[in-house]
């Protein structure tokens, strides 16, 4: 371990620093790898940022809901995933610069950089990894009266589509969702589909309210 030892003294404080954030979130990111093989991978449970605690996450925790819903592309990328990406690519960047002699300023300057190329990288594989697992032989008639978790704010009023996951036919998807409420769904609100809007989009309501009409339209049937 004496290696190990000198190796952490060597860095310095700024290496240490960078070493700090890409070592843990390299393991992150291969686990959230495996996760995703095996079909658990793209739920709400990313803390994730992505569903806008903060996530969109968002979760995108500090979820994608922290990401402005009006601006659904920001929340797409600033997931717990994206941020992961980030730290771990982006620390082991800057980290190979300094061990190259690169000086420090331009050390984070690399390290940014490839955080930020990171990111978006990693938006663009988890969307299309999104679409190869919702397309198929997925038919959205089956998700009618359902139970869903919203994963990105959906605004009000089909202004915009957010998303949402479910289980539909055995499998763990995430699918774009409306609302004809007059006020914003917000993440990890349980939502009932209610109709399908065109051919790849939900249209949802919260629970609490699709209940509530439901035991109006019986009361007037006894009526």
């Amino acid at each position: 371990m004496g290696w190990l030892q000198e190796w952490w003294i060597g860095l310095g404080l700024a290496g240490q620093i960078m070493a700090c954030a890409a070592i843990p979130m390299t393991v992150v990111m291969f686990l959230q790898l495996i996760l995703m093989l095996v079909g658990v991978g793209f739920g709400s449970s990313d803390g994730d940022l992505d569903n806008d605690g903060a996530d969109d996450g968002g979760n995108d925790g500090v979820d994608d809901g922290g990401n402005d819903s009006s601006n659904p592309s920001a929340a797409r990328i600033f997931t717990i995933r994206g941020i992961v990406a980030f730290f771990a690519l982006g620390g082991w960047a800057g980290l190979a610069a300094l061990t190259a002699g690169v000086p420090l300023l331009w050390s984070v300057h690399i390290a940014l950089l490839s955080g930020v190329a990171a990111m978006l990288l990693a938006s663009v594989v988890i969307r299309i990894a999104l679409k190869m697992q919702s397309s198929g032989n997925l038919d959205l008639r089956n998700a009618l009266s359902q139970t869903a978790e919203v994963y990105i704010t959906i605004p009000p009023e089909r202004s915009n589509t957010g998303k949402v996951t479910l289980t539909l036919q055995e499998r763990f998807v995430e699918l774009d969702a409306v609302t004809d409420s007059d006020t914003a769904i917000k993440p990890n609100t349980k939502v009932e589909v209610i109709g399908l809007a065109g051919s790849d989009c939900l249209v949802v309501c919260p629970v609490s309210t699709s209940r509530f009409e439901e035991e109006g339209n019986e009361t007037k049937e006894v009526e």
